[in-house]
């Protein structure tokens, strides 16, 4: 894991240090994704989990609350969710970056 990041603020007044932190926080934000599961050729899709990745590592959370994985990448926690599917209806699974960066698939 990384070690968390220390930056030390110019700021003398409330309202820029308020400003600093919300900086901050969002520049040090995890990427927010999900794990979509296809079924037949396009018939229909569902959520199978979400997850963040902080860079060094992905965290990601089944939508069913029963299964919750640490990856060294969402790339990673994508080809885990492929082996543990176990279920044939899944024809491909979907890497959706949430904030606008298209899908990537792995076709099984």
């Amino acid at each position: 894991m990384s070690e968390p990041v220390h930056i030390t603020s110019e700021h003398k007044t409330d309202d820029g240090f308020d400003v600093f932190v919300n900086e901050l926080a969002r520049e040090e934000a995890p990427r927010p994704f999900a794990i979509v599961e296809e079924y037949g050729d396009r018939q229909y899709a569902r959520v199978a989990g979400y997850g963040l990745d902080y860079g060094d590592r992905a965290d990601v959370n089944s939508v069913e609350g029963d299964f919750r994985l640490v990856s060294d990448s969402a790339e990673r926690a994508l080809m885990t969710f492929e082996l543990s599917t176990g279920d044939a209806e899944v024809r491909q699974l979907h890497l959706v970056w949430l904030g606008g960066t298209p899908a990537v698939a792995r076709e099984r």
